[in-house]
């Protein structure tokens, strides 16, 4: 971040004092063969305009005192007018917040880290704001600092390619990092920066170009998204299927409370594992439905939707749609085991809403979805 002109003022009036009184130091221990002390006392003095001497000065002496009081008063001044620039500023003020800023950014753990704060970057910021994740935002702009800082959130400006900025941004503690900036160089720079300081960090990256997504691949991203690509399909299912859309787009509303889908980790110890997933279903007192188990290991991760299905230990994940917030999640708490959980509807595991007009209904497997 380049420092404020300000600053920069402030900084050269504090060396011109210090080199007035380095100068004074020396001339008087020369001139009048003073002690280091007594040299520094009269140069203090001189400055000043106090007048401070241990002895009468000799002609040489009071030739060089001249001099000095006249750059002492002059720096000393300039020194006053640099700090009230400075104060008036609001730079001061900048400096403390900044600094208080570095240390909640360095206590943080198991955070995210967005790099980019354009169009993607802020939606993405908004996103976990909402949802109450720690995160730092990381942009070359300054106004685009600002901005974030204004919202509230933790941000750091430099680039985002370097690992001193980006252990600043605590990478070597961090759960997730995503590369959302426009240029799809600098994404690719990124993902290796951020590959090489934490082998086990979850990074998506941004690809502007479709070629871009294999190189962003190869060079450590774990998923790839592209915005335009996404766009366009999203514009095509609405065109031809826009219930489904809806539906998932209330699934998937970090604010919606009465409807969403929740990804849930289960640990080893939980209860529900070896059950299937209708057993498990039958200890939920509330109403949370378990949807679906994902097995990372097959072919197509989301495939076990049969109640029948059991819950195993080992390197696959379960998911649940549920209500946000729901007292069933310590329960459900379980390592790459993830349940889909939605709120039940009767002893049935559907779900029926009435969505201007159109009426989806969720069943475990298959997912259908009507419109009348």
């Amino acid at each position: 971040m380049e420092a404020p002109a300000s600053f920069r003022h402030l900084r050269i009036a504090l060396f011109l004092v210090l080199g007035v009184l380095v100068l004074g130091t020396v001339g008087y221990m020369l001139i009048e063969q003073l002690s280091f002390v007594d040299a520094l006392y009269t140069a203090i003095g001189m400055m000043t305009t106090v007048g401070l001497v241990v002895h009468p000065l000799s002609a040489y002496g009071r030739m060089f005192t001249i001099a000095v009081m006249i750059l002492g008063v002059g720096s000393l001044l300039y020194t006053f007018g640099a700090g009230m620039e400075y104060m008036i500023e609001g730079h001061f003020g900048q400096a403390v917040r900044r600094q208080l800023m570095d240390k909640k950014i360095a206590a943080l753990r198991n955070h995210y880290i967005v790099c980019g704060s354009g169009r993607v970057g802020t939606k993405i910021a908004e996103d976990f704001h909402t949802a109450h994740l720690p995160f730092v935002m990381i942009d070359e702009k300054e106004e685009n600092i600002q901005a974030c800082i204004s919202r509230g959130y933790l941000a750091l400006q430099g680039d985002a390619t370097t690992n001193e900025l980006l252990r600043q941004a605590g990478i070597q503690h961090a759960k997730c990092l995503l590369a959302a900036t426009d240029d799809d160089a600098h994404n690719l720079y990124i993902t290796l920066s951020a590959r090489s300081l934490n082998d086990k960090l979850f990074i998506v990256a941004r690809a502007n170009h479709d070629e871009t997504a294999a190189k962003l691949k190869l060079a450590g991203a774990d998923r790839v998204i592209s915005p335009y690509t996404i766009g366009g399909h999203r514009m095509a299912n609405l065109a031809f299927q826009p219930g489904v859309i809806e539906f998932f787009d209330i699934l998937t509303n970090i604010g919606n409370m009465e409807l969403a889908i929740e990804e849930v980790v289960l640990t080893a110890a939980s209860p529900l594992l070896g059950h299937t997933i209708t057993e498990a279903q039958d200890t939920l007192s509330d109403d949370t439905v378990i949807v679906a188990k994902d097995c990372s290991s097959n072919p197509c991760p989301l495939t076990a939707f049969w109640p029948t299905c059991s819950l195993k230990p080992g390197p696959s994940n379960a998911y649940a749609p549920g209500k946000s917030g729901d007292s069933a999640r310590p329960l459900l708490s379980l390592p790459k085991h993830r349940l889909l959980v939605g709120p039940r509807c009767g002893d049935s595991a559907s779900v029926t809403m009435d969505l201007t007009h159109t009426v989806i209904t969720t069943i475990l497997r298959p997912l259908l979805v009507f419109r009348v």
